[in-house]
């Protein structure tokens, strides 16, 4: 958007939706090793992937990355709007593949330029 439309980020709002939270994303090894090695330059790298004793696997916020990302790109904090809504805690109201697998319906979203 800023090359194509010559868009100034403060202007831009954008908004996080439903999407599964770290509180469900868990990984095992490989993956955690493939957003580690993208992302650890991230001075919160720490917090964003966390590694649970109990089950030998990672926890990875992938929404916090994709704030950090909207923040390097220069969009302001309180331009990011986060729905705050998991996909497969709210599985009753949302579809999430991680809990319903193939039977998963799909989730739409409607983006536009103003």
């Amino acid at each position: 958007m800023k090359e194509k439309y010559n868009c100034d980020p403060k202007d831009i709002i954008c908004v996080i939706g439903p999407t599964i939270r770290k509180c469900h994303f868990e990984v095992k090894q490989d993956v955690r090793d493939i957003f580690y090695k993208e992302f650890n330059y991230m001075k919160n790298i720490n917090d964003i992937i966390k590694f649970n004793e109990k089950t030998k696997s990672y926890f990875i916020d992938t929404v916090e990355i994709n704030k950090n990302l909207l923040r390097e790109e220069g969009i302001l904090e309180e331009n990011i709007v986060d729905s705050k809504v998991c996909t497969v805690c709210n599985s009753n109201i949302i579809h999430s593949y991680r809990k319903e697998g193939e039977k998963a319906g799909r989730n739409t979203a409607i983006i536009c330029l103003q």
